[in-house]
């Protein structure tokens, strides 16, 4: 079986989420995940050490077992010389015969008991044409683009499950302006922001809406007492999520004039009637500039259990407490860091706070040599009480060493159930 569809339409959800529930008596899962950078004897590497030796030249599952084959990213490997996926020819080869070729001798290894799941995006940027060769023996099931309407019941569902919990009607009677609002600001990103090669990572997708709506359930219902805060959470995680991405002043305006028109003609309110407070004086019109001093966070009670995410109102409280976290990382660490705290930084520690405490929570830091990502991170992570976890790249690091350290950071999260940052810089 193979499963075709865009980034974010729940391919690799709905597959995992089956092989979960198999009987484990009678099936054994196998899931890879291939890069551009997947190579056949990887992957015949990885296959063979989930199954066992039948009998001589035979492998498979354990006696009695079928194993389910996953292949997520299909297209990914790259192209060699003469335009074949040496992974997908490999796999190929097994759906066409049956057997394949040990590495080392090169004796033939036949393959029983063995079903095959993939999971592919449609052709183009880094997702390649598989060829029609493989694809043959695959019953095709495509899974297009929500429209609007399925957009609109997914996330009101959880909209509505969320504003059930002690909510006032004033504000639950929101979610699905919200969630209509959310959808426009997407899709006017994905219009107006498209990829260029200085712009690489203007790519959106369903998980950056997902991840708006996921912002909004952080906040408990007893400190949203009115619509107002609530609106001023949603302007809040809308520019998390996507003014974040954005390097130039020009594209900057063009998404804030994006977002004051969502929010009038979905929810029917101003942003400068309920962010007035942050235009300063002598000014009469919101800028996006000033959206800069719009804050939320959860850690601006550094002793509270748990820690509340909630807006910050006193921005000279928050330089306080950024100076507090930064004495304790200073005195507690072996290598203090000299940082000045000035509203810059604390709007990225802030922004890599919400994303730590978020499940998913990966946060690619792009930026020039010294502008304080490794650092931020560093503080970040402090604040939110996890371990930081760094590679040293020497001279004659290798795949080995790699391999121990990835090893090291997994027997940490899995065995001290410690909650871990792996800080992977350049």
């Amino acid at each position: 079986v193979l499963f075709v569809g865009p980034t974010g339409t729940g391919k690799s959800a709905i597959i995992l989420n089956y092989l979960v529930g198999l009987a484990k008596d009678k099936f054994i899962a196998n899931v890879i995940n291939f890069s551009a950078r997947t190579s056949a004897n990887q992957t015949q590497e990885i296959i063979m050490s989930k199954l066992d030796r039948r009998r001589k030249g035979v492998f498979g599952p354990a006696m009695g077992k079928q194993c389910v084959l996953f292949v997520d990213d299909l297209s990914m490997p790259q192209k060699e010389t003469y335009g074949a996926q040496p992974p997908i020819e490999l796999l190929r080869q097994w759906i066409d015969h049956r057997h394949w070729y040990d590495l080392k001798d090169t004796t033939r290894l036949d393959l029983v008991d063995i079903l095959f799941v993939g999971a592919m995006t449609p052709p183009g940027g880094s997702s390649n044409v598989v060829t029609f060769r493989f694809t043959r023996h695959m019953n095709i099931i495509s899974i297009d683009a929500f429209d609007e309407s399925t957009l609109s019941k997914i996330f009101t569902c959880i909209m509505d499950w969320h504003f059930a919990k002690g909510f006032d009607e004033k504000v639950s009677r929101l979610s699905k302006m919200v969630v209509y609002a959310t959808m426009e600001v997407y899709q006017q990103a994905v219009k107006n922001f498209l990829p260029t090669p200085s712009k690489s990572h203007y790519t959106f997708n369903l998980r950056d809406f997902s991840r708006v709506i996921q912002g909004l359930l952080l906040v408990p219902s007893s400190r949203i007492p009115e619509p107002e805060k609530l609106m001023r959470l949603w302007v809040h995680e809308t520019c998390r999520v996507f003014n974040d991405r954005l390097i130039d002043q020009d594209d900057r305006e063009t998404f804030f004039k994006i977002v004051k028109d969502a929010c009038y003609n979905n929810i029917r309110s101003r942003m400068d009637n309920f962010l007035s407070d942050l235009i300063p004086e002598g000014e009469s019109m919101l800028k996006i500039d000033h959206l800069r001093s719009l804050f939320f966070g959860n850690y601006m009670e550094p002793d509270a259990d748990p820690k509340i995410y909630d807006e910050v109102t006193d921005l000279q409280l928050l330089n306080d407490r950024m100076q507090y976290y930064l004495e304790e990382y200073n005195t507690l660490t072996q290598t203090p860091m000299p940082l000045v705290m000035f509203k810059f930084i604390i709007e990225h520690i802030s922004r890599i706070s919400r994303v730590l405490q978020q499940d998913n929570g990966h946060c690619l830091l792009v930026g020039i040599g010294g502008s304080g990502r490794q650092s931020s991170t560093k503080l970040a992570t402090a604040m939110a009480e996890y371990v930081l976890f760094q590679i040293e790249i020497v001279r004659n690091y290798s795949m080995t060493e790699w391999r121990e350290d990835v090893k090291s950071l997994l027997r940490r999260a899995g065995c001290d159930g410690k909650h871990q940052v792996f800080l992977f810089a350049d």
